[in-house]
């Protein structure tokens, strides 16, 4: 049942560029100001809509031949102005953007991003905005049976688990995921536990000193842009290496990252 959920929800994620809102919004001209908010707006059938998209989008690939705008948070906004957005999508941390678009007289908003329950909740403020709420609704609706469907209930003994989001060759340096922030919370759905849930910092750098301190079981290095790294590099570290795009891209594809994390953390 897991994995046909897990399907299901994939399909409507990977298909659903092609369907088309009809609404009073269909004139409206978008600008996504990061991967996730153009996910959510393909996922809603708004890619006519997308006129403009960060530099950082990758999917669906399909997005990719959209006029760039930029950075995340270096943003060109002459080619903006030139794409007379009615209306600028991005995240609440852009607070310097979204100041310089208002003395610009365009519409800009930002949506969090930094928990599973802030992705949902940004697909109903997408889609309430752009006049997709019908489709806001179905896809909410089908993250949150998939995501509940997969979610982990461990025994006494959960699996300590360290998400590593970047490191050197040498692992001489790493950032790894703290509390409260989206990793934290997947190994927790996941059925493990943070083995850096004490940090206070959401992102720490570890040495290999602090690595063996925090004695993980299992090692979930997020590495979109692998090279020759591997898992058994990781030695005597078990590892695993994930190195699918939305790894590093809280949005709605978060289902299927928790189903990565459950493999990596029980299988």
């Amino acid at each position: 049942m897991k994995c046909i959920a897990l399907l299901a929800a994939a399909l409507l994620l990977a298909g659903c560029g092609e369907r088309r809102v009809q609404s009073s919004h269909q004139g409206l001209r978008i600008v996504a100001m990061a991967p996730n908010t153009t996910e959510i707006l393909y996922a809603l059938g708004l890619s006519n809509s997308v006129v403009g998209v960060s530099h950082y989008a990758v999917y669906p690939p399909e997005a990719k031949q959209k006029p760039s705008v930029g950075g995340t948070y270096d943003p060109n906004f002459e080619m903006i102005v030139a794409l007379q957005p009615d209306l600028v999508i991005g995240l609440e941390t852009q607070k310097d953007i979204a100041a310089q678009l208002k003395a610009l007289d365009i519409p800009f908003f930002g949506v969090a991003h930094e928990h599973i329950s802030e992705i949902m909740q940004s697909i109903l403020t997408i889609g309430k905005a752009c006049g997709a709420e019908a489709e806001a609704q179905q896809l909410f609706q089908s993250l949150e049976a998939t995501a509940l469907r997969l979610t982990v209930s461990s025994g006494d003994r959960k699996p300590r688990v360290l998400v590593c989001v970047g490191h050197d060759e040498s692992l001489s340096r790493m950032y790894v995921a703290g509390k409260g922030t989206f990793y934290d919370e997947l190994i927790e759905r996941a059925g493990g536990i943070n083995a850096c849930g004490e940090s206070a910092a959401k992102y720490p750098e570890i040495s290999p000193e602090g690595l063996a301190t925090l004695r993980p079981d299992v090692v979930i290095d997020i590495l979109p842009n692998p090279g020759h790294f591997t898992a058994s590099d990781w030695k005597p570290y078990r590892a695993v290496v994930i190195t699918n795009d939305y790894a590093s891209i809280p949005g709605p594809r978060f289902v299927l990252l928790l189903q990565d994390f459950i493999k990596a953390i029980h299988e």
